[in-house]
């Protein structure tokens, strides 16, 4: 039965759906004016069950697969106010997959030794003395499996690791080699302190910056009459062993530096120079060298040089500063370029004149040390807070942390960031195994693994003689 409204309205001749319409329009304005919204007549939604899984978002940040706490290792951080010397507090490096060989300094008294009645060391920190404890680990348990102790006498870097599961110790003028038991052979000793060892990416050269007391000029004379020249010299072969070069027991106290490039297998003395100062960085590869020669404004150009002096042109980069180079393998260099903000420019170079890839870095990531192996490169720099210079030098303050990022070598993808703690600015803290597909890194009062996947494999190398 029709309501009396709806009798009226039809006899006005008005359809009864407008009338809605004008009603609902009439609604809505008078709920608009109080604040609310239409959808309000609207029933709102079931409610979700409350035991419905919540997906948390996913975590940007890499979880390493082993961590090894150190603290029961003995280990400790280095003292806060080392931090800027840059010394090599720390060793941390992959013997094989499965094995790795930690060092750090460890607390306790050093019985004095007698100086020697003619020392020819001559640097500040030729006669300090500190102990390094050594162990070997095995992943994933972290037992130790091989433990010594180290006397050193300075705080220059001590430990270089070669591919054979052996490693080089240092010790000023002494080198020895060691394997995964900790047992030590004397192999090199020079007639003064080892500033730095470097070696060729076969490790069939080794390149050493000493400091030495020179000989007095009558040896000189009569060695230059009775021995060939310079560049065919030969390190004789002590009783025990160990290569030595002519080290004169009547030296000038006055000291000169020197670089010697080696042949590992048999310690004879290729090529070396006397050096004005500092220690000489030089990128060997095969039968030569890479340098960077510069032209016009900020252009370099890299070229390769073997040891006869024949140059061959590589290719040309820009750089505001001379571009470091350094050999990654063989046939490979990566030239660390400086951009006019202050920052990094990392560019992969062939030596058949190929540029792989380029990869920017920001200007506060400063004082970077490189790890390669296999197909991936590893560099660790310090997050500061302001890019350095000569008006704006670095504080303790203004460093923020370390942090590690590894690159494949190939095609300079960034495969995983991940921090370092504590600061150790001398490296040390950090090791890619032979493979690259595993990362070791000293964070968090731990020793974290992270696994990588494979990297893609690098380029054929050229010729030994391009």
């Amino acid at each position: 039965m029709k309501t009396r409204l709806s009798s009226a309205i039809q006899r006005l001749g008005i359809p009864l759906l407008s009338v809605l319409a004008i009603a609902a329009a009439g609604v809505a304005f008078d709920l608009r004016a109080l604040g609310q919204s239409p959808s309000a007549l609207i029933a709102p939604a079931p409610k979700e069950s409350k035991h419905k899984k919540h997906t948390p978002p996913p975590d940007p940040t890499p979880h390493p697969s082993i961590s090894i706490p150190v603290t029961p290792l003995g280990f400790a951080p280095p003292a806060l106010f080392y931090l800027g010397d840059r010394l090599a507090q720390v060793s941390l490096n992959f013997i094989d997959e499965d094995r790795l060989l930690f060092t750090f300094r460890i607390p306790g008294l050093i019985a004095r030794e007698h100086a020697p009645a003619r020392p020819n060391l001559t640097e500040d920190f030729s006669h300090e003395e500190r102990n390094i404890r050594a162990l070997v680990l095995s992943l994933p348990s972290g037992k130790v499996t091989a433990e010594a102790v180290w006397r050193l006498h300075d705080f220059g870097r001590y430990l270089w690791m070669l591919k054979d599961h052996r490693f080089f110790l240092r010790d000023r003028n002494l080198v020895q080699t060691g394997d995964a038991s900790l047992h030590l052979e004397p192999f090199l000793r020079f007639p003064g302190l080892v500033k730095s060892i470097e070696l060729d990416p076969r490790q069939q050269l080794l390149v050493a910056n000493t400091v030495e007391l020179p000989a007095p000029q009558a040896k000189e004379r009569d060695r230059s009459e009775s021995k060939p020249e310079p560049n065919s010299e030969v390190a004789s072969t002590s009783p025990t062993g160990v290569f030595r070069m002519d080290d004169s027991s009547d030296a000038k106290p006055e000291t000169q530096r020197l670089l010697r490039i080696l042949r590992m297998e048999d310690g004879k003395v290729l090529l070396f120079t006397r050096v004005d100062h500092g220690v000489i960085h030089l990128p060997v590869d095969g039968e030569g060298y890479y340098d960077a020669i510069r032209g016009n404004g900020p252009n370099w150009l890299i070229s390769y040089r073997d040891f006869s002096g024949f140059d061959t042109p590589v290719l040309p980069v820009e750089s505001t500063c001379y571009p470091s180079l350094d050999v990654l393998a063989p046939g490979l260099i990566l030239a660390s370029a400086c951009t006019a903000d202050g920052g990094r420019k990392l560019i992969a170079l062939t030596r058949a004149k190929h540029r792989l890839w380029e990869v920017s870095t920001p200007p506060t990531w400063v004082w970077p040390v490189l790890v390669q192996e296999g197909p991936r490169l590893a560099r660790a720099t310090l997050d500061v807070t302001h890019p350095i210079g000569p008006s704006a030098p670095l504080d303790r303050e203004d460093i923020r942390g370390q942090n590690i990022q590894v690159y494949d070598l190939a095609t300079g993808r960034l495969a995983l960031t991940v921090p370092a703690s504590p600061v150790l600015d001398g490296g040390g803290g950090f090791a890619l195994s032979p493979s690259g597909q595993r990362l070791a890194v000293l964070n968090a009062g731990a020793i974290q693994i992270f696994d990588l996947p494979p990297a893609p494999p690098l380029p054929s190398e050229p010729p030994a003689h391009p």
